[in-house]
């Protein structure tokens, strides 16, 4: 998002970051070189990146005094807060004034987040956030502001074959439902398949019938100054095998319909506006 890489260059050297349900760190070659905290209740997840400053934590009991940090990232992680509105208090009580919020989160109403629920029991989910909703909560928590926005559209990462691991013979336990015994089963080249389908199927629909099936959430930019909140331009071509969108996919075309994603080598389909 430009207004996230804007805030990132004006920031000095020992201005603090802090990344919230961070796992083993968000965003890491934007915030590569600058002064990350993160907090997650995963210390394996934490431990997995040596260069984050990593906290084991609640997101609604965070360690730290008020006034702390310049900016707090909340990428792909509020919807799993199940006290969320505490953790916008407390996200709003550690910045310091002029502080600065990233948000990014799903569509509670979209075909995404719907076939990620029924795929994985709710999938930890608590949240069902619309765009309204989330901008209101952070407002009125964090006394923030909507400053800039931008539509982000799904690639279906979450449909793998390692998310499925075959469950034994026999009742399984809540709440796990009996699908969950052969999708384990099924070879890797079904989930490729499949996550191809779901990305080329989504978008030719939206072009041809004006849905929304690829939209997956929205990233969003918070400051304490009140202004017209600026939409930028969203971004049709995520990667399939690690959830980076790429606004311009097309000065990495592999062939004619293909592009190679510049963060993970790998292959994927070429989408046009």
């Amino acid at each position: 998002m430009q207004v996230l890489a804007r805030w990132l260059s004006e920031l000095a050297p020992t201005q603090r970051i802090l990344d919230v349900g961070c796992g083993s760190g968000s965003l890491k070659a934007q915030l590569a070189g600058h002064n990350v905290w993160g907090v997650d209740l995963d210390p394996h997840e934490l431990a997995r990146n040596r260069d984050l400053r990593g906290v084991c934590a609640m997101s609604n009991r965070l360690p730290f005094a008020a006034a702390t940090f310049s900016l707090v990232i909340s990428h792909h992680s509020m919807e799993h807060f199940a006290d969320a509105a505490g953790a916008i208090r407390e996200i709003g009580r550690v910045l310091q004034p002029g502080g600065r919020l990233f948000v990014s989160v799903p569509e509670g109403a979209s075909f995404a987040d719907r076939l990620y629920r029924f795929l994985f029991c709710g999938g930890d989910h608590f949240q069902r956030f619309s765009f309204a909703s989330v901008v209101d909560a952070v407002e009125s928590g964090a006394g923030l502001h909507l400053v800039g926005w931008k539509e982000l559209s799904t690639s279906f990462t979450f449909v793998e074959k390692w998310n499925f691991v075959p469950a034994p013979r026999g009742r399984l336990p809540p709440p796990l439902p009996r699908r969950m015994r052969w999708l384990g089963h099924l070879p890797v080249c079904f989930f490729e398949s499949a996550r191809v389908i779901l990305n080329v199927g989504s978008r030719m629909a939206d072009r041809w019938f004006s849905t929304s099936f690829s939209r997956y959430g929205w990233a969003l930019a918070f400051g304490p100054e009140k202004v017209s909140p600026l939409q930028e331009p969203g971004c049709l071509n995520v990667c399939m095998s690690c959830g980076s969108g790429i606004d311009d996919a097309a000065s990495h075309r592999v062939g004619r319909f293909l592009y190679r994603c510049p963060d993970c080598s790998k292959r994927n389909v070429l989408f046009g506006k």
